[in-house]
């Protein structure tokens, strides 16, 4: 009698297992294209719209439009003898921050002719163009959600930069670029205070995204093939997720490494998503990883790709992942590429997929966000999509 009650209460236990252990079969549906627009250097997505900004004869254009692909308005920022912006985001009021560099005035010395030179061949002189003024002052744009500039904000940048990522807290900036020998921090006030630049790692490290905390930390991510923080290289190159303090200075770093595997962080949110790819003995996967703030990891899912692009957070503690996928997925039906296709998966907060849009007509992706009582909006180049 004693084993049957043992028996009956096992049976019990193992019936009440939760239903989202064993997913439902989802169908793969297709992205909505909203509006085309414009090739452009980078976008940024608000509870008001969509705003892309190029660059442009020595300006920065920028272009704004609603959820249903309507232009809000259109801002030509100038000022200096040359400019161009290189990141953007968004601060909780809506108002717009550019990064990148300015060029500052130049003196142009002049000579006046004393004589009239005689031209027996009747040549033609063609106006020399004029000479690309330095890019060398980091400078921070300030653009309300309404097209209007705020404020700018410049301070000398010591060698060329490329802008990377930036990244907004309620006191402060962090911007993050490179200078070929290793990755730059640079931080801000909102009234344009800047910090020394610090130098991360050496060429043999790159970081993509950057998510900075309200105390002037930062959580940074991206690849490196050398040691950081006291952490040795594993792999070919491993993942990197680090901490930085508000001085610039690394305090933390966890590799995600294999054996003769490649491996890079693409894209993060704040929520600590990660996609990524890993490359290792012929094989070509996209990793999608959901860590806690210590950088342990909750789940985490590898599927064939050709590369991953971007992640965002989704509704309800999920996420979403845009990649481009070779090969069908697991709970996922109608989708069986034949060549490298984008696809947008959203998983829930356990990792379970729910969601997948088929993204054939994306190409190259500059930014993708879920605004609430829109949904999932993305940005290429192609156009604004939403699903």
């Amino acid at each position: 009698m004693k084993k049957f009650a043992l028996a009956v209460i096992a049976v019990l236990l193992f019936s009440t297992a939760p239903a989202g252990a064993v997913p439902k079969a989802i169908a793969a549906s297709e992205i909505t294209k909203i509006a085309p627009i414009a090739e452009h250097e980078g976008a940024v997505i608000s509870n008001q719209g969509v705003t892309i900004f190029a660059n442009s004869e020595k300006k920065v254009l920028l272009t704004s439009f609603d959820f249903l692909g309507a232009e809000r308005w259109k801002l030509v920022v100038g000022g200096a003898p040359d400019q161009i912006a290189m990141a953007a985001a968004c601060d909780k009021e809506g108002n717009i921050w550019l990064a990148g560099l300015t060029a500052a005035d130049v003196a142009l010395e002049t000579t006046s002719a004393t004589s009239n030179p005689v031209n027996v061949d009747g040549v033609v002189v063609e106006q020399a163009p004029a000479l690309r003024s330095e890019l060398n002052s980091v400078t921070l744009w300030k653009i309300s959600s309404s097209g209007s500039l705020i404020a700018t904000y410049s301070e000398s940048a010591t060698s060329p930069l490329l802008i990377t990522a930036i990244s907004l807290s309620s006191n402060g900036i962090s911007i993050m670029g490179d200078r070929g020998a290793g990755t730059v921090l640079i931080n801000s006030t909102l009234t344009g205070k800047f910090t020394t630049a610090k130098t991360i790692g050496t060429a043999k490290s790159a970081f993509t995204s950057i998510s900075r905390n309200s105390d002037g930390s930062a959580q940074i991510y991206g690849a490196s093939s050398e040691s950081l923080g006291g952490k040795k290289l594993v792999g070919v190159r491993d993942g990197i997720l680090a901490k930085v303090n508000k001085s610039g200075a690394l305090t933390n770093v966890v590799r995600s490494s294999a054996n003769r595997a490649t491996r890079t962080w693409q894209s993060a949110t704040s929520t600590y998503f990660l996609v990524g790819d890993v490359k290792v003995s012929g094989k070509n996967e996209s990793a999608f990883t959901k860590f806690n703030s210590s950088f342990a990891p909750t789940w985490t899912l590898r599927l064939p790709s050709q590369g991953a692009q971007l992640g965002a957070i989704g509704p309800n503690g999920g996420h979403y992942a845009l990649f481009n996928s070779t090969s069908s997925i697991p709970g996922v039906t109608g989708w069986k590429p034949t060549t490298a296709t984008p696809i947008v998966i959203r998983f829930d907060s356990k990792g379970v997929i729910t969601q997948a849009l088929k993204s054939a007509q994306v190409k190259s992706a500059t930014t993708m966000a879920h605004i609430a009582g829109v949904g999932l909006v993305v940005v290429s180049q192609t156009g604004i999509y939403k699903g």
